[in-house]
């Protein structure tokens, strides 16, 4: 059952404004992109012998190109040499475009945030020298480059959450001095658009969580206000101009809502999600605010029921594309699992024992404990593709390690008549 509401609007504004949804795709194409393993077990595959990537989250673009990190890649084979990797693929194709060696000017450290990807596969990211540091980087696949980013006049000594919008500014959380802010970068002078206490005195906000950020420079988050208890998720637009799309119910005493997960997703159409603790029963949801003239629409994606389809909502960012469509992780009746969903209906992509294929053959999606089975947080394109880390062991046989794998869910392309024209007409 659909669950629809307008926060701040009428019920006619809401009937006006509802937000009308095409079914989620249908998945049956999984594909590799990459796999490491313990060197003991064997080399991996589309990576360099030896390369280990845990705690990973990829990322991919409308053009099917992949991205990800890894914190050890052997350097021209050698494995007393290593360093951080930036890799960048697709279709089952791929490689290592930068490797930042360890004690580098450099930096030897990529921390495992998902690295944001622009529709011209430029990938923002950042590096550290062993924790000292941070440098904020984009690789531009026209020059074949990784350099550093400017933030001036802002100063952040560390980064996170970068993503990169279609004009090359990067979106990002940084630590400025004791405290916090987010901002914009790499295009121009670096922007701030909100920053805590710990920054500035006069600040409304306490704390400043995970943001995330689209192609419009906007970043949502969720902000804790006078103190931990009172939180929002707001939209900001630029330096302390911003909407609230939500507030807790410590805030609100209206709200549904009790609370808010720290990550969330943002589209380039404004839409939020993030998973909430409803406030009647304490229930774990993933909901969708979507802001509008009228007010904001709220979409319910899943809630927990010990009986339903959804019987937990893993505490990682979903992903959400412009149709809507929002991607995450989750444990059904078999255990943990990808899911998309639009406000109507949910749709299983990948879970445990699933079977995929791989270079060494069929594999099923597990481990050969109850070690989590998926890594970091999905993502997913304009076309409904979903990029995902995976362990993966041999069809049947869960005590032989085949390591982790990047993976690719295709979402099904609509058919089109080659003989009929664009205007319905028949040729």
């Amino acid at each position: 059952m659909t669950r629809t509401l307008l926060l701040g609007g009428t019920i006619a504004a809401l009937l006006a404004t509802a937000t009308t949804q095409a079914a989620p795709p249908v998945y049956t194409d999984i594909e590799l992109q990459a796999r490491s393993n313990l060197i003991v077990n064997d080399n991996g595959w589309n990576v360099p012998p030896g390369t280990a990537f845990n705690s990973n989250s990829a990322n991919l673009n409308d053009a099917g190109q992949v991205t990800f990190t890894a914190g050890v890649v052997p350097i021209d084979g050698n494995l007393s040499r290593s360093g951080a990797g930036l890799w960048i693929g697709g279709h089952g194709q791929g490689q290592f475009v930068a490797i930042h060696e360890s004690g580098s000017p450099d930096g030897s450290m990529i921390i495992a945030d998902r690295p944001g990807i622009n529709a011209t596969g430029q990938v923002a990211y950042y590096t550290s020298d062993d924790g000292g540091p941070y440098t904020l980087r984009r690789y531009d696949p026209a020059t074949g480059q990784s350099s550093p980013v400017s933030v001036l006049p802002l100063t952040p000594t560390s980064f996170a959450n970068p993503n990169i919008a279609a004009d090359g500014a990067i979106g990002f959380k940084g630590k400025m001095g004791i405290g916090y802010g987010i901002a914009f970068g790499g295009a121009g002078a670096g922007t701030l658009y909100a920053a805590d206490t710990n920054v500035d005195g006069a600040s409304p906000y306490a704390y400043i969580y995970s943001p995330a950020s689209n192609d419009a420079r906007r970043i949502a988050v969720k902000v804790s206000t006078s103190d931990y208890s009172h939180n929002e998720i707001r939209l900001f637009n630029g330096f302390n101009d911003s909407r609230l799309l939500v507030a807790d119910k410590v805030t609100d005493p209206d709200s549904l809502f009790a609370g808010f997960d720290n990550g969330l997703a943002l589209n380039n159409h404004g839409a939020v999600a993030v998973v909430v603790k409803l406030a009647a029963g304490n229930v774990r949801a993933l909901y969708r605010f979507t802001p509008g003239a009228g007010g904001v629409e709220a979409v319910e994606i899943a809630r927990v029921e010990s009986t339903g389809t959804i019987r937990d909502l893993e505490s990682f960012a979903p992903a959400i594309n412009d149709a809507g469509l929002v991607v995450f992780r989750a444990k059904d009746a078999n255990g943990q699992a990808i899911y998309a969903g639009d406000g109507t209906s949910l749709v299983r992509v990948a879970g445990k024992g699933d079977v995929v294929t791989t270079d060494r053959g069929e594999a099923q999606l597990g481990q050969h404990d109850s070690s989590p089975i998926f890594s970091g947080a999905p993502a997913v394109n304009n076309h409904g593709d979903i990029a995902f880390v995976a362990g993966v062991h041999p069809n049947g046989d869960n005590q032989v390690e085949w390591g982790s794998g990047v993976f690719v869910a295709y979402a099904e392309r609509p058919v089109v008549d080659d003989t009929v024209f664009k205007d319905g007409f028949d040729g």
